[in-house]
């Protein structure tokens, strides 16, 4: 093999032989600066497909709010329903993703076996064991791709809110699971239906949902941590390498690469020295800073003076 830096000075070409180690060496770099952008992306999937499902529900309370006397057949119920499934297993499935590409990545970044690969994993495990939302949504996910869709029902509800002034009707809407039709899946976690039997008929997924969600928001921090200091040594590496590759042969150049050839003269694996993903990288780092109380917490669109009580 032979290797080579490669960049546009003016309408002419500039190269420069480079050695197998600083050609592999910033591959390397730039391939962990590469993971860590995938894992922010994944997250911002992740976060976009669980905030579509929360709006949903927002909206679909707003229309029984807003046409309160309006007759709802069976078809249009069962279309809402349908809608929200839709929400809900986009959700699951990107979470699957995160899951599964997250795993790949710290195992090619830190090996399998590592302590890195290890300390992740029991982190899952921690979440798993000590989070309901956690192990039913997990168990639902597994439903929901070899069995049937999540939500059976869609209740909307109305409550009496208090506060300064005249009550207030508030109107929610929520997808329930069937206790019933989870459990006529024979691959249906056993002990998760053991969980299920006791909390009535149907189970507002809200709840876990949520619940589920801060679990990848802690997981996300956890990952960070994990991989910071390989990513930061990673990004000086690479951006040094921009840098020192900006000039070829004292011409300065522009669309810099280092290619690799066959010994018959084929290029085999090339790497472009830009930096504009780690700009993009920055940003989705200050995005995806997400409420980390997501579970406690509920958007509302009522005006109604209410008295707050502060944290202890």
């Amino acid at each position: 093999m032979k290797y080579q830096a490669y960049g546009y000075a003016g309408a002419k070409i500039a190269t420069q032989g480079i050695d197998r180690e600083t050609f592999e060496r910033v591959k390397e770099a730039r391939a962990t600066c590469l993971f860590a952008l995938e894992i922010e992306e994944t997250f911002a999937l992740l976060f976009d497909n669980f905030a579509e499902f929360e709006v949903e529900l927002l909206r679909l309370a707003e229309f029984s709010l807003l046409w309160l006397g309006r007759a709802r057949d069976h078809t249009e119920s069962m279309q809402e329903r349908l809608l929200l499934d839709r929400r809900l297993v986009n959700l699951l499935t990107s979470c699957r993703l995160y899951l599964d590409q997250t795993d790949d990545g710290i195992s090619t970044l830190f090996g399998n076996p590592s302590g890195e690969l290890t300390s992740v994993k029991e982190f899952k495990n921690d979440l798993y064991d000590s989070h309901w939302g956690y192990r039913l949504m997990e168990a639902l996910r597994n439903h929901v791709q070899h069995f049937g869709l999540a939500a059976r029902v869609i209740t909307l509800n109305s409550f009496r809110s208090s506060g300064d002034g005249p009550d207030y009707s508030e109107f929610t809407v929520y997808p329930q699971a069937n206790v019933k039709a989870l459990a006529e899946n024979p691959h249906f976690k056993k002990t998760i239906l053991g969980e299920l039997r006791g909390q009535g008929e149907n189970i507002d997924l809200r709840g876990p949902a949520r619940e589920y969600m801060s679990c990848f928001v802690a997981l996300h921090n956890k990952l960070r941590r994990t991989i910071g200091q390989r990513v930061e040594d990673a990004r000086r590496a690479y951006e040094s390498a921009t840098r020192y590759y900006a000039s070829i042969n004292g011409q300065e150049v522009k669309f810099a690469e280092l290619q690799e050839f066959s010994e018959d003269g084929d290029v085999t694996d090339e790497i472009s020295l830009v930096t504009n993903f780690l700009d993009y990288y920055d940003n989705l780092l200050k995005r995806n800073s997400v409420n980390d109380d997501i579970h406690h917490a509920t958007a509302s669109n009522s005006d109604q003076k209410r008295t707050y009580q502060k944290k202890a």
